[in-house]
C-alpha cells in the first residue's frame, strides 16, 4: 500500500527508472500476449486468472510510459473480465474453484482486486468508473463471508487476514470502516505464525512462500499497521539465502507441498528481496534482489502493480551490483548451510555442491498432500553438470524407497537413518475368534483387511538402513549400511539431460544405465561428475527402481526425469560409493 501506517519506515521518494522501465515493458509484451486471445477465452476464465488479467489490463492503462497507456480498447476487456467475476460469483459473494464457495480461494481474487481498485481510484480516470464502481461491489459482496469464513490450509489464515486487512483500508480511505474486520484479523493472528526455528514456514514450501506467505505478511504489516509481521518475512527470506541454484532455481525438495517434486524457479523471491533490501538497507537482501533481477521477470504485470502501491520497491536498490548470474553472489553462497528443523544441509566445496536431504515425514496416514515424502536424499552439481536425484530402492515387502527421517549433522557431513519393518501374522488367540468369521477392517503398515491384525501375534521382519554422507575436498562420499533382511538394493543416480555418460553399460528402458565396474562419469561441456565404484551385475538385483505399493497399487510413480544410471548389491555390511566434480581444461 502507499500509504504507510505508524511504525513503518517512510521511504524517500526517488525511483529507479531502469527497474520500473524494464518492469512497464516486460508488463506491455504480457498484456500484448493477452488482447491476442482474450475476447475469446475471457467467458471460460475462472476467478483467479479473470481478476489477474483485469489488474493487469488496468496497471498499464493507466501506467505513465505504458504502450497502452489510455488506449481505447482496454476499458472494454476490463468491462469483460469484471462481467466474468460477475458471472462466477456466488449468493454468499464466495467463488467456486477446486474447493467449492471458499473463503481462502476468493481471498487470493480479493487481494487483486483490492489493490486494482487502489491503482483505479489514484488514477482518477473517468473511464474506468464503471469498472471500478462494479469491481467495488464485488468486494463488497464477498466481504462479510470473509469475516466469517474459514480456511484449510496454514497460508491460507495470511491470505484471508491480507484481503481483509486491504478491504479494511480501502474502506477506511471511503471514511465507512466495517465494524469487526481489524478484530477478525486479530484472531487469527493470535493463533501465531507457523515459522520453524529456522525460519522457514510449517509447510517449508518456496512455492507458498513467495506466492502465500510472504506477500500476505507484508500485505498485512502495511495495511493494517503491523510492523511486526516483517520480522517473520525478514527472519524467512534469511533463512532462504543459502538454497538459491546457480541454474536459477531454489532447492524445493524439503517441502511439504507440490513443490517438492518440481523444479521452483528463484525468480519469484526477487521483489520481496527488494523490499526488505530497500527498507532496512540490507547488502545481502540487496544482493539477492540484484542477482534474482538477472532472470527472467515473474508475473510482470502484477509486479508493476505493486511496485505502484509500494514505495520501497521503486527505490534503486543500494550496493554494488548488478549481479550476472555468474558469480553467484557470496551472500547466496556460503561453504555450509543447515535447516536443522527440515533435515536439509548443503556444502559447497571446490565449485561442487552437495544438498543432502532426510526431513522426510512419518508416513502413517499415506502419501498424502501435505507431507514431505520425496525420496531424493542427495544432489550434486558440479557446474552445468547435475545429478539431481540420488534415491535408494530395496526389495523389503514393497514398502517403498529410503526416505530418512532421522538426520544428524556430523564433523564429516550428515548420517541418514531409516528402520522398515512388516510382519507375517499367526492365528487368532482363541478368546479373538468371531463366530461369523468376520473381522475388524484394519490398516496394518502395508495394506487393509478385515483380519483384526491388532490382536494377533507376528513374526518381524526388519531392515535397517543408514547412509554416512561424508563431504570431503575430493568429492562426496555414501557409506550405505544395512542390518536385517538380505535383500536386493539399487541405487539409482539421475543426471539431467543434455550431458554424455561414459563407462556406464545400457540396460532395458530408454535412458537407463548400470555401473557394473570401476567409475563411471558424466560431463557436460568441461563439467564433469564421476561416480562409482560399481557392483557387478546381478540377475538376482534387478537394476530398477521401486516407488512402493502406496503408488503401484494406482498406477501411480514418483519416478524422477532424466538419465538414469543403477548401482545394484545386496543388503549385506557396508557399500561406499563416490561422488566427485571435475572441471576439465577447455582448449
Amino acid at each position: 500500500m502507499a500509504v504507510v501506517k505508524d511504525g513503518m519506515i517512510k521511504s524517500p521518494a526517488r525511483a529507479d527508472a531502469t527497474f520500473v522501465d524494464r518492469l512497464i515493458d516486460a508488463a506491455d509484451r504480457y498484456v500484448d500476449s493477452l488482447l491476442e486471445t482474450l475476447a475469446d477465452d475471457v467467458a471460460a476464465l475462472p476467478h483467479r486468472a479473470a481478476m489477474g488479467r483485469l489488474l493487469a489490463l488496468l496497471t498499464v492503462y493507466t501506467q505513465p510510459g505504458s504502450a497502452h497507456r489510455g488506449s481505447s480498447l482496454l476499458p472494454a476487456a476490463m468491462g469483460a473480465c469484471v462481467a466474468r467475476l460477475e458471472h462466477l460469483q456466488g449468493p454468499a459473494g464466495l467463488f467456486d474453484g477446486t474447493n467449492l464457495s471458499s473463503p481462502p480461494d476468493s481471498a487470493f481474487t480479493i487481494n487483486d482486486a483490492c489493490m486494482t481498485l487502489e491503482i483505479a481510484v489514484a488514477a482518477g480516470d473517468d473511464a474506468l468508473e464503471d469498472v471500478r464502481r462494479r469491481l467495488r461491489a464485488v468486494v463488497e459482496r464477498v466481504t462479510g463471508a470473509l469475516l466469517t469464513g474459514g480456511v484449510h490450509t496454514p497460508n491460507h489464515r495470511w491470505e484471508l487476514c491480507a484481503a481483509l486487512a486491504r478491504i479494511h483500508a480501502l474502506l477506511e480511505a471511503e471514511g465507512s470502516p466495517r465494524p469487526g474486520i481489524d478484530a477478525r484479523i486479530a484472531e487469527w493472528l493470535a493463533e501465531g505464525i507457523d515459522q520453524l526455528p529456522d525460519g522457514m514456514y510449517s509447510e517449508r514450501s518456496p512455492l507458498y512462500a513467495t506466492a502465500v506467505t510472504n506477500p500476505s505478511l507484508v500485505a498485512i504489516a502495511d495495511s493494517s499497521g503491523r510492523p511486526e509481521l516483517l520480522d517473520h518475512v525478514r527472519r524467512n527470506l534469511t533463512a532462504f539465502l543459502p538454497w538459491f541454484n546457480q541454474d536459477g532455481s531454489v532447492e524445493s525438495l524439503f517441502s511439504r507441498r507440490q513443490d517438492q517434486w518440481f523444479t521452483f524457479q528463484a525468480n519469484a523471491f526477487m521483489m520481496l528481496y527488494r523490499r526488505l533490501a530497500n527498507q532496512d538497507g540490507r547488502a545481502d537482501f540487496a544482493a539477492a534482489a540484484a542477482w534474482l533481477e538477472s532472470m527472467p521477470l515473474h508475473e510482470p504485470a502484477k509486479l508493476l502493480a505493486l511496485t505502484r502501491l509500494d514505495p520501497w520497491l521503486r527505490e534503486p536498490l543500494q550496493g554494488p551490483g548488478p549481479f550476472g548470474r555468474l558469480p553467484m553472489p557470496a551472500a547466496l553462497a556460503p561453504a555450509q548451510a543447515s535447516l536443522g528443523s527440515c533435515g536439509l544441509h548443503r556444502f559447497r566445496r571446490q565449485g561442487t555442491v552437495t544438498t543432502v536431504f532426510g526431513g522426510c515425514d512419518e508416513l502413517v496416514p499415506g502419501i498424502v498432500s501435505g507431507l514431505s515424502s520425496n525420496p531424493t536424499f542427495l544432489r550434486l552439481e558440479h557446474g552445468a553438470a547435475a545429478l539431481t536425484d540420488v534415491r535408494l530402492s530395496r526389495s523389503f515387502f514393497d514398502l517403498g524407497p529410503f526416505r530418512s527421517q532421522d538426520t544428524l549433522q556430523t564433523d564429516a557431513g550428515v548420517s541418514l537413518s531409516e528402520t522398515v519393518r512388516a510382519n507375517f501374522y499367526l492365528p487368532l488367540p482363541p478368546e479373538k475368534r468371531q463366530p461369523d468369521g468376520l473381522y475388524a477392517l484394519e490398516h496394518e503398515g502395508r495394506f487393509s483387511a478385515g483380519m483384526d491384525f491388532g490382536h494377533r501375534p507376528k513374526v518381524e521382519h526388519r531392515l535397517a538402513t543408514s547412509i554416512a554422507v561424508r563431504v570431503e575436498d575430493g568429492g562426496t562420499v555414501l557409506d550405505l549400511v544395512f542390518d536385517g533382511a538380505d535383500t536386493s538394493f539399487a541405487l539409482e543416480l539421475t543426471f539431467r539431460p543434455g550431458g554424455v555418460l561414459e563407462g556406464v553399460d545400457t540396460v532395458a528402458g530408454a535412458g537407463t544405465f548400470q555401473l557394473v565396474e570401476g567409475t563411471g562419469s558424466y560431463r557436460v561441456g568441461s563439467d564433469v561428475i564421476e561416480f562409482g565404484r560399481g557392483i557387478a551385475a546381478d540377475p538376482d538385483n534387478p537394476p530398477v527402481y521401486n516407488p512402493g505399493e502406496a503408488y503401484r497399487y494406482l498406477g501411480g510413480t514418483n519416478s524422477t526425469d532424466g538419465l538414469k544410471v543403477y548401482i545394484t548389491g545386496r543388503t549385506r555390511g557396508t557399500h561406499s560409493i563416490t561422488l566427485r566434480g571435475l572441471s576439465l581444461p577447455t582448449h
